[in-house]
């Protein structure tokens, strides 16, 4: 099943371009609609470079920088599901029709992901698109698969490490909703991550498939500046700009068969509880609602230790070796005994084999 793959960039043509030419390679069936807010040479050189895959269907669309003009490409999209993609980052395009065809099948759902891999560069390599993987994390990845909109709020708000909810597959329809309200806003803004977060945690569960969707390059410019939500008191704007996000995503959840007034009150708490949060990993405090944060002891460490060492004594014998991964297999995506190395493999070899001197 074909997926939209949305992706905002603004002066990253060779990051957009290594990520068309990976799709290529995989032979993605997914048509790609981009949303370029970069300088005319930049996206003289995103429009150039689109030209020569002409297997892989692209629709682009120049947008000025500032808010998030991704809503004007709604209208172009004839898939029935969609999924955001950062511009320096790729997704695996089989997992992402998976995706596609669960959500078919079940409705009570509104979102679904494949577990994420970040991966880091070597220093010298460390802004460019292609390079040495220095390390990799695990596959990550959670569900989220209460019933209730306030407990899988309250599950997303309380996870120390929540699933990045903005890059999963949605209906289209969905997606218009919620872009008809971030268009408000600026795409790097508190105001839009607390909309592009929070309402598709309301609209349904979320399911995590347990092969790798998803291949994030983390780098400095990751890390977002909460100034404006920490100093929200102090600056007038945030009043007009709040009471556009209260007002729609309050529709928003009303939609849904909540009353009115309850619509509003849940915002206003989902706010007030992400508020709370942010100042809670400043201070290194306990979430809210999280629990053991102040309970670790000595004693899981050592349990940890102890695998760790049984773990290491394992590897070193092969016959035992063999059996132990037969029964638990490696997460560590370079291992070839690991479920996820056939997908993490491709990526690796394409981004690093690629590497221009």
């Amino acid at each position: 099943m074909k997926v939209a793959i949305i992706i905002p960039t603004i002066n990253r043509p060779d990051f957009m371009l290594r990520q068309l030419e990976f799709y290529d390679q995989m032979k993605s069936p997914h048509p790609v609609y981009i949303s370029d807010s970069s300088n005319p040479e930049n996206s003289e050189k995103i429009k150039n470079g689109i030209e020569k895959f002409k297997n892989l269907r692209v629709v682009y669309q120049w947008a000025p920088p500032g808010k998030d003009y991704v809503y004007n490409l709604m209208p172009l999209i004839k898939e029935k599901y969609c999924m955001q993609v950062s511009d320096d980052d790729l997704m695996i395009p089989n997992t992402v029709s998976e995706c596609a065809e669960f959500l078919e099948s079940h409705p009570d759902y509104a979102t679904c992901a494949g577990k994420q891999v970040n991966f880091y560069f070597k220093q010298e390599d460390f802004s460019k698109p292609y390079g040495i993987i220095e390390r990799q994390t695990l596959p990550m990845g959670k569900p989220i698969e209460d019933e209730g909109m306030l407990d899988r709020a309250q599950n997303f708000l309380t996870n120390p490490n929540p699933p990045f909810l903005c890059f999963v597959v949605k209906r289209v329809e969905m997606e218009k909703e919620i872009r008809n309200l971030t268009k408000h806003f600026h795409p790097l803004g508190d105001m839009f991550e607390f909309l592009i977060l929070n309402m598709v945690v309301i609209a349904g569960k979320f399911k995590v498939l347990d092969k790798i969707g998803y291949i994030m390059q983390r780098s400095i410019t990751r890390f977002q500046d909460h100034g404006f939500t920490k100093d929200f008191l102090l600056y007038p704007p945030f009043l007009e700009q709040w009471k556009i996000c209260e007002e729609g995503f309050s529709k928003f959840i009303s939609k849904r068969g909540v009353s009115e007034e309850k619509s509003l009150k849940i915002v206003r708490w989902l706010f007030m509880v992400l508020f709370a949060n942010i100042y809670s990993t400043e201070i290194n405090a306990p979430y809210i609602g999280q629990k053991g944060f102040l309970e670790k002891t000595a004693t899981d460490q050592n349990k940890r230790s102890q695998l760790k060492k049984i773990r290491h004594f394992l590897s070193e014998i092969s016959f035992l070796k063999n059996i132990y991964y037969k029964f638990y297999p490696p997460r560590d995506v370079t291992r070839p005994e690991s479920k996820y190395y056939k997908d993490f493999k491709p990526v690796k070899d394409f981004i690093e084999k690629t590497k221009t001197p």
